[in-house]
């Protein structure tokens, strides 16, 4: 594994050395000369939905979901997140009188999507001679958002969901008496691990907001000079350092009109 690892270091090194324009951009882009402002707006509250499966049961787990607490959490996590980039977060008196450009932006969470539903994982377990799988229906959050972000002029919305489920874990067990046994275990989702989830969330949104215009600035720059960006860079405000992009981000809604 850590072969593994320092290959892909190099690699990634390796790489970013054949991107001198897109690193030196992104360099820039991540310690500007004057620093980042952005007013940031989350919605007061989220569209909830029970999804019941085609036994007409459903989820419980967000029967106790405080929406309040779930939005404040999440908010706050986003904003503390953000300074760690670099970025001043803020609340105007008026959303409609928010200066915006290359360092002032305006960020508005305009809709987020909470589903509580069941969804079928099968467990595959494998011996010497036959192939077998075991299907449970775990609890699952959905969580979808939409953005809208003002630079100067507003992008495209992005948008990006991802889901939480019930903790799984399974083993198999042989001995000469009982043969084969399959064992598995779940740990239920619990309304305190919904607040922990829009803690992450918060910071997940964080860093693909700044991930996200740091690399719109990447390609408008390249833009200028009529050469496309070859990759989609990540800044870690932790290290300090730049990433090639190989995880999931925002993605952009484009406008079909």
């Amino acid at each position: 594994m850590k072969v593994r690892n320092l290959i892909i270091s190099i690699l990634a090194v390796l790489i970013l050395s054949g991107c001198a324009a897109e690193v030196k951009l992104a360099k820039q882009f991540a310690n500007p000369a004057q620093p980042y402002r952005a007013a940031v707006y989350f919605p007061e509250a989220a569209q909830v939905t029970l999804i019941q499966s085609e036994d007409g049961t459903y989820t419980k787990v967000l029967d106790s979901l405080d929406q309040n607490a779930f939005l404040d959490i999440l908010y706050g996590a986003y904003a503390d997140e953000l300074r760690r980039y670099g970025v001043d977060v803020y609340i105007p008196e008026s959303q409609d009188d928010v200066p915006t450009d290359s360092i002032h932006w305006l960020v508005i969470l305009s809709k987020m999507e909470i589903q509580g539903l069941f969804t079928p994982y099968v467990d595959y377990l494998f011996d010497l001679e036959d192939e077998y799988e075991y299907t449970f229906p775990l609890n699952t959050v959905n969580v979808a958002a939409w953005f809208d972000i003002n630079n100067g002029s507003w992008r495209p919305t992005v948008f990006y969901e991802h889901n939480l489920t019930d903790d799984f874990n399974s083993h198999v067990s042989v001995s000469w008496k009982d043969g084969t046994q399959y064992h598995y275990d779940i740990k239920p989702l619990r309304t305190d691990d919904l607040y922990h989830y829009s803690v992450f969330l918060g910071k997940l949104y964080a860093s693909y907001t700044f991930d996200y215009m740091m690399n719109c600035y990447i390609e408008e720059e390249m833009g200028k000079k009529n050469v496309v960006p070859r990759f989609r860079l990540g800044w870690d405000p932790y290290e300090k350092t730049l990433v090639i992009q190989e995880e999931e981000e925002f993605i952009e809604l484009k406008d079909e009109n």
